[in-house]
Order: structure tokens, then C-alpha cells, then sequence
């Protein structure tokens, strides 16, 4: 038969203090406030994490190299300017998305355009380069333009119902800023080049 030898020593008050103060100062991390302040910084990072924000087809890099220089530029405090960054991180790629989505829709127009109008057959299955020949060929650029623009008033208005929804982000993002700085620095930050 095997026997166990078992320690029947309780673990005291002092000796789980002593363990503590042990494991405490083997610590490694910041030291100084300010690299402490940095560190609690990733936790807002990581609530902004490209997931929540991006879909199919755009780059996560971007938007992360765009949430951080954000969060660098507007450097918030209180959990108050952490929602007010979230919400401007939020409308500003929005308004990032809706212009690579109008000059997605003016791309499929040009397209159509092309094919209906001035008889280009499978003008949809060419490369940029190839329909920016075509366009060149054609001289006048700003009537297919024109072209696209008419008949997106006329019909279902996409681009107008665009330009409606980009309009509102733009005043939503701006009023958020404005507050923010406000609330921030106590004035209003007036962007200059």
C-alpha cells in the first residue's frame, strides 16, 4: 500500500499576505500614471474592435489605423467621452462607407449607361482600365455623367436618397464633435491646417 505524506500546516493571514506581496512585486506592467493611463487604453481599443464595425470587402487595417488616430487625436477620459468616441468612430466610417457606396452605384450606372446607351457589349465584364478606355474613346465624359445623374433623378433616386442619408450622418458626426470637445477641453476645437 502506498502512503501519501500530507501536510496538515492551515494557511494563515500572514503567510497568505506574504504570498501576495510576493506575487505583487513579481508583477510586470506600467509603473508610471501616465503609462498606466496608456495601458487602460487598449480596453477602449478593444471596444472598438473592427468587428463591430466593418463589413464584408472593407479593410480592417484602415478602419483600425482610423480608430486609433482617433482615439489618439480626441484622447478621452470619462466614460462619458468613451460613448461620445464611440459614436463619432461609428458615424465617422459610416460616412467613410457611404462614399465608396455612391461611387459604387455611379460605377454600375457608368456601366449601364455604356451598355444601353452608347452600345458597348459586355461593358460589365471589363477592368477599370478597359472602361476607362471606353470613356476616353467617347470624349465627352460629362454626358455619360450627365446621363447618370438624370436618370437617378428620375427614377428611383438612389444617389439623392444617398446625399440625404450622408447630409445627416455629416450633421450628426459634427454636433457629437462639438460636444465632445466641449465637454473635453471646455471650448471648441477649431481644426486648422
Amino acid at each position: 500500500m502506498t502512503s501519501f505524506k500530507e501536510e496538515n500546516n492551515a494557511e494563515t493571514k500572514a503567510s497568505f499576505s506574504n504570498v501576495l506581496a510576493e506575487k505583487a512585486k513579481s508583477k510586470k506592467g506600467p509603473t508610471s500614471e501616465r503609462a498606466k493611463y496608456q495601458v487602460s487604453k487598449n480596453n477602449i481599443k478593444n471596444g472598438f474592435c473592427s468587428k463591430r464595425f466593418i463589413v464584408y470587402g472593407e479593410n480592417k487595417k484602415e478602419f483600425e489605423r482610423y480608430r486609433d488616430q482617433l482615439l489618439e487625436f480626441l484622447d478621452p477620459i470619462t466614460p462619458i467621452q468613451i460613448d461620445m468616441c464611440f459614436h463619432l468612430i461609428q458615424n465617422g466610417w459610416h460616412i467613410k462607407r457611404l462614399s465608396y457606396l455612391r461611387n459604387g452605384l455611379y460605377n454600375i450606372e457608368i456601366k449601364r449607361v455604356l451598355e444601353n446607351s452608347y452600345n458597348f457589349e459586355n461593358v460589365h465584364h471589363e477592368g477599370h482600365s478597359e472602361i476607362k478606355k471606353t470613356l476616353n474613346g467617347l470624349g465627352n465624359k460629362d454626358e455619360v455623367l450627365g446621363i447618370v445623374f438624370s436618370r437617378d433623378c428620375i427614377g428611383s433616386g438612389t444617389q439623392s436618397r444617398l446625399t440625404a442619408i450622408e447630409n445627416s450622418m455629416h450633421a450628426k458626426y459634427y454636433k457629437i464633435y462639438r460636444e465632445y470637445m466641449l465637454d473635453r477641453f471646455g471650448r471648441e476645437y477649431h481644426y486648422e491646417k
